[in-house]
């Protein structure tokens, strides 16, 4: 078939298929391996390479490379103590770190790709844009596309970094996470933005130990959505490292120089006075947001509110019944991988089992922030417990106590559990910054999503020697039952203490049972 476009005659495919999907990241490729266990025919429409900002410059090559800044460090004996003497100092090959980045993304694409093509996924290169709300064509790079008709489509285009409003970045010596991880290591380096990417980045440059980190952040302190005492010590042991915050600042001026270096000036938001600063490079993270550029919604009746599609409490696009829209592009929750698939997948069950469909339930979500230590969370922190005016109980304990971290002199941690002040003590949230902190919270999720408390949890016998006897421990504080005592001068690591707001706390007092 033969289609005049853009002034000349184009070979035109066209096929038909019961559910195309726009993007082939997380969610793109679990709504598509989930349309296939309903036995529909099934399309995934990509523009550069399966795996979306997972495998590419994103969730999972950062990982891989704070694992190996952490490792370098460890053996370098700037983290933890180190009992191992080397005759040379550990060197940082920064080719062979770009080289294992490439690598591990290529092995997920791979198998991602192979399970696809097992699953008679068809897989279409090329950029995708509605035509009508019930046509996308699909452009290739040689000028002919392939028209593809659909019961139902799912855009899953994802996200792309948030340019600051003053300057923006050129790939060069002003950067997003789509340019840091495959550039040379600086010298220095200012990371824009304290919240969790940018302290990620930041965390990551200052364990490889080649670069001089600079973070600026607006607030007094980093991390502004999780409570004081996760922030305060993540930020301590970011500036043991060497990294210097501009704590309360704003920053004001950046410019390239004629030797290509970065000059930048921030204001503090007490005094007033304007710092100058010279760096290398600076990495602007500040959040990402949808991307929807070059979808063709301006074919469609699909509205854009606020930067997002505006969509119903089942991910679809309004006005429409038969597109969806998910993960990073609709961001009705966090911007995380995990979420991305469990919409992918729940976009599917809406369409073909009404049984099988139940709304997203955010409350027992396990998240992990990979800082100086790992950083898990599930449930609601002191916070967001005092901004919904609920009565709690936290337990926090360290892990100088917790055998396992003692035995991996790694005691840089703790772990907190949340509960109600009353006599449920219901597990409201909980904490881990350590090792293995994800595993930890994990413990949680389900008693989290059931009501459980903390009676439900008090047989609990987890595994010696493991990270998870914080956990265990903090339990049996909050029911008076644990080893060692709360608030005691020789254990200043352990401590509970309740909200000013419980009236269980002022009037009835805790006792243990």
């Amino acid at each position: 078939m033969l289609r005049a476009t853009f002034g000349r005659w184009a070979s035109v495919n066209v096929i038909k298929v019961d559910v195309c999907v726009l993007g082939g990241g997380p969610a793109g490729v679990a709504a598509a391996l989930r349309a296939i266990d309903f036995q529909k025919k099934v399309c995934i429409i990509e523009k550069t390479r399966i795996g979306g900002a997972d495998l590419w410059n994103g969730a999972l090559q950062s990982k891989a490379m704070w694992e190996m800044a952490k490792f370098k460090a460890m053996v370098a004996g700037t983290t933890g103590g180190r009992v191992l003497e080397l005759d040379n100092k550990p060197e940082v090959d920064v080719t062979s770190v770009h080289r294992w980045l490439v690598e591990v993304a290529e092995t997920r694409e791979k198998q991602i790709l192979a399970q696809l093509q097992e699953s008679n996924v068809q897989v279409l290169m090329g950029h995708g844009m509605f035509n009508t709300p019930h046509e996308v064509e699909v452009h290739r790079a040689g000028g002919d596309f392939t028209v593809v008709h659909a019961d139902y489509f799912v855009v899953c285009t994802g996200s792309v970094p948030r340019e600051h409003p003053l300057f923006r970045s050129n790939g060069k010596n002003i950067v997003t996470s789509d340019h840091v991880m495959s550039q040379s290591f600086p010298q220095s380096m200012v990371v824009i933005g304290a919240g969790v990417i940018g302290c990620e980045f930041a965390t990551i440059f200052a364990n490889f130990g080649l670069t001089r980190v600079n973070l600026i952040d607006k607030a007094k302190r980093i991390l502004p959505n999780e409570d004081d005492d996760v922030a305060l010590f993540i930020q301590q042991l970011l500036e043991q490292k060497g990294v210097k915050i501009h704590r309360g600042t704003s920053l004001r001026w950046l410019e390239e120089q004629a030797d290509g270096r970065i000059r930048y000036t921030v204001k503090d938001h007490q005094s007033g006075a304007n710092s100058e600063f010279v760096v290398e490079r600076a990495l602007v993270s500040i959040g990402r947001q949808p991307q929807y550029a070059g979808l063709g919604l301006e074919n469609t009746k699909i509205r854009i509110e606020n930067g997002r599609v505006k969509k119903d409490k089942f991910n679809r696009c309004d006005p429409y019944s038969h597109i969806y829209c998910c993960g990073d592009a609709a961001t009705s929750h966090q911007p995380l991988v995990n979420v991305g698939e469990q919409e992918g997948r729940m976009c599917i069950e809406h369409m073909y089992s009404a049984k099988a469909w139940k709304e997203f339930e955010a409350s027992n979500l396990s998240t992990i922030m990979f800082l100086d230590q790992e950083v898990a969370a599930v449930g609601r922190n002191e916070r967001q417990c005092r901004a919904e005016n609920i009565g709690h109980i936290a337990a926090r304990y360290s892990y100088e106590y917790v055998s396992r971290c003692v035995a991996m002199n790694n005691t840089k941690g703790f772990v907190k559990i949340i509960t109600s002040d009353d006599r449920e003590k219901r597990i409201l949230g909980v904490r881990a910054v350590g090792p293995h902190a994800s595993s930890v919270v994990e413990l949680a999720s389900p008693i989290i999503q059931n009501q459980q408390s903390a009676y439900d949890l008090c047989e609990l016998l987890t595994a010696y020697p493991a990270v998870t006897q914080g956990f265990q421990e903090c339990v049996r504080m909050i029911i008076g039952r644990s080893t060692f005592k709360p608030n005691h001068p020789s254990m200043p690591g352990i401590v509970m203490q309740s909200s000013p707001m419980s009236e269980f706390s002022r009037g009835r007092g805790y006792t243990g049972k």
